[in-house]
């Protein structure tokens, strides 16, 4: 091969020559798409008044289904257009549109089988943090891009085949999100078990023994260990009539009722589990379960209505959708009506989807008040905050991390992975498919764009906005659990639409 076909292939590859109908009405869809989420703020930059958009989840299903040509084209085209339609997400001016385009580029490299030029891509923007003074200074701050590196360098043969893999390749999932769920009832205890570093209080530890517990009957399931099962069962239970006696100093009325039939329901599980009457133990906890949501389902409706925002009508539906989940779901298992099983897929799908919904929303106004105690963290110690349902008083700046900042993140993860497990269970039901393999390569993907969006970010913010390093010290850990966040959010979204493509054999026309 000459030199000059070299560079003509070179060029093919960075402006192709040849795109089908398809190609160029695909890519102006998802360029579009990228502008309509700059309208969505996800969470504010604190000290500069603007906001960061939804479209930052979108970056990495640019990137995969479009791959690293039209991607990078694409994502730029969308973001361009975002930054003027919608100026209160133009953080950088008319920079702003670098960031969602080399967070597409690198996601769609890694998807398309070129981990050493997505890497490339990685190092660079942590090389451009490094090359100014706050950088050096701060040089623990990119803990999170420099895992999610080691991530796509251990995962670099198996992400373009797993992304790639097709719809009669995933028929047969037999794991049912276990170990999502495994994962996130753990993370769940160990935020309460953490915020309980002050001083214990009964709730919280009616919620880590009964988070011990469930974890402890998963793991029995999965691995058959009979007398594990005894011992969590056993924790479970201690869980409810920890409940129902912490109720009584902290609650009255319907709530009181509520949280009591809530800690009996948790004694008759643990029963159920245990006992060789399994059907009867469990319709009895199921009935308990019923009685104790429909009371608090009727004062959340009461109550949310002096509330303000979306978050209580989501936390309401999700809870409905995931109640209704619970019953299909016992109808199916005692083989009552098999017909019922794509429609409790389809609701605990919905639980599962409006349960994340929900959580990015509540973790949106929890974050907005931490922001603004971290900027004032060293004027205002010490004072009273609040944490997992309760008042803490906070005497440092260590002391506020490890009992308000880090319980309640773990505590959002835990949940959201909880709710990504009801999303699995669901599909499973609905359309009998598996997700492990898929969900693993989106996630590391996912998670690869949005770091590099943050990095190249957070250069753009010291040389254009001219930040200090107060304001990403005092952000030191919020900033790169956000976008965990965001990363989850957007393997979800995007699993979401990848998923039916491969269902109805649309992938034909996607850019490898």
């Amino acid at each position: 091969m000459t030199l000059g076909q070299r560079v003509r292939d070179r060029i093919d590859v960075i402006v192709p020559q040849r795109l089908t109908a398809q190609e160029i009405a695909f890519s102006g869809i998802m360029a579009a798409v990228m502008a309509v989420a700059a309208f969505i703020p996800v969470t504010v930059v604190a000290g500069v008044g603007k906001v960061i958009s939804a479209a930052v989840a979108l970056e990495p299903l640019v990137g995969v289904l479009l791959g690293p040509v039209l991607g990078t084209y694409a994502a730029a085209a969308g973001a361009f257009a975002g930054q003027i339609l919608a100026p209160q997400g133009a953080i950088f001016g008319l920079l702003t549109f670098i960031p969602p385009t080399v967070g597409a580029t690198a996601a769609g490299l890694l998807a398309h089988r070129k981990w050493k030029t997505a890497c490339g891509i990685m190092v660079g923007v942590l090389l451009l943090w490094y090359s100014t003074s706050i950088g050096r200074e701060l040089y623990y701050y990119p803990y999170m891009p420099l895992l999610f590196l080691g991530l796509g360098l251990v995962f670099r043969d198996h992400l373009g085949e797993w992304i790639h893999v097709q719809y009669n390749e995933l028929v047969g999932f037999r794991g049912a999100g276990t170990w999502f769920l495994l994962a996130g009832v753990s993370l769940v205890g160990g935020a309460w078990a953490l915020s309980m570093v002050g001083g214990l209080w009964i709730p919280g530890i009616g919620v880590v023994c009964g988070t011990a517990g469930v974890a402890g009957i998963l793991v029995s399931v999965v691995k058959d260990k009979p007398g594990l099962k005894k011992v969590s069962s056993g924790l479970v239970a201690f869980s409810g009539i920890a409940t129902a006696a912490g109720a009584y100093g902290m609650y009255s009325g319907p709530i009181l009722v509520s949280v009591t039939i809530l800690g009996i329901t948790c004694v008759l599980g643990a029963l159920a589990v245990v006992s060789g009457r399994f059907r009867m133990w469990f319709l009895m906890s199921l009935s308990a379960l019923l009685a104790s949501a429909a009371l608090a389902l009727g004062i959340e409706a009461v109550s949310s209505g002096a509330d303000v925002g979306w978050y209580p009508l989501f936390r309401l539906l999700a809870c409905t959708a995931l109640i209704l989940g619970f019953l299909l779901f016992a109808v199916v298992n005692f083989r009552i009506s098999e017909s019922m099983r794509k429609w409790c897929g389809f609701a605990l799908l919905g639980a599962g989807i409006l349960g994340l919904m929900q959580q990015v929303l509540l973790l949106s106004l929890q974050s907005k008040v931490m922001k603004s105690e971290l900027l004032r963290l060293d004027e205002s110690v010490p004072f009273v905050t609040g944490s997992l349902g309760r008042e803490v008083t906070v005497t440092s700046n260590l002391a506020y991390y490890l009992e308000k900042v880090v319980p309640l993140y773990m505590n959002h993860l835990g949940w959201v992975l909880v709710f990504a497990a009801l999303m699995i269970l669901g599909i499973s039901y609905f359309l009998n498919i598996s997700l492990e393999k898929l969900s693993v390569a989106y996630f590391v993907i996912s998670g690869f764009a949005v770091l590099s969006d943050l990095m190249i970010g957070n250069f753009l913010a010291i040389q254009v906005l001219e930040l200090n390093t107060g304001i990403f010290r005092a952000f030191l850990f919020i900033y790169p659990v956000e976008r965990m966040f965001m990363t989850f959010f957007a393997t979800v979204f995007g699993i979401g639409v990848v998923i039916p493509l491969k269902r109805f054999g649309l992938t034909n026309f996607v850019r490898r």
